[in-house]
């Protein structure tokens, strides 16, 4: 039994080194986006603070990637859900989104936030700066229906 369990633990091993050279896209990250909300809009700094710390690591163009998101299994994990996030909404393109899409957008965040589906709990267990007290998700949910009432302004 303890030769089986030393040679499983060697195949573990050499697994996980080999993962580690399996090609994955890395989602690109950007420092300048000039079609970004917070570039465009006039976010309160509250906001723009608790959108920084709670959503624009998957839903933008700058994600600040931790140590681990190099490492596979889990930056595979990773690296999918800043593509699905992105894929979603993705604030650095804000000004390229036609009025309708940041209609349902602007309603969406603001449904979302209150029933507290984001940012996801993987994420905040890793991330603490992202929990959202009651009181932030409520900021961010009326800044999102004032944004949607100025759209149509």
């Amino acid at each position: 039994m303890k030769k089986t369990t030393k040679i499983l633990g060697y195949f573990l091993a050499v697994i996980l080194v080999l993962i580690q050279f399996y090609p994955t896209n890395k989602p690109l990250t950007y420092v300048n986006n000039p079609n970004g909300l917070l570039e465009n809009s006039q976010v309160p700094n509250h906001i723009s603070n608790l959108l920084k710390s709670a959503c624009y690591d998957c839903h933008s163009n700058e994600t600040k990637y931790p140590w681990y998101a190099s490492i596979a299994p889990l930056k595979w994990l990773i690296y999918s859900d800043i593509n699905e996030g992105r894929e979603e909404l993705n604030f650095s393109n804000w000004n390229t989104i036609n009025k309708e899409e940041k209609v349902d957008i602007l309603d969406d965040i603001s449904t979302i936030i209150l029933e507290e589906e984001m940012p996801l709990k993987k994420y905040t267990l890793f991330h603490s700066e992202a929990k959202l007290s009651l009181e932030d998700r409520e900021n961010i949910a009326n800044w999102s229906e004032l944004a949607l009432e100025n759209l149509y302004e």
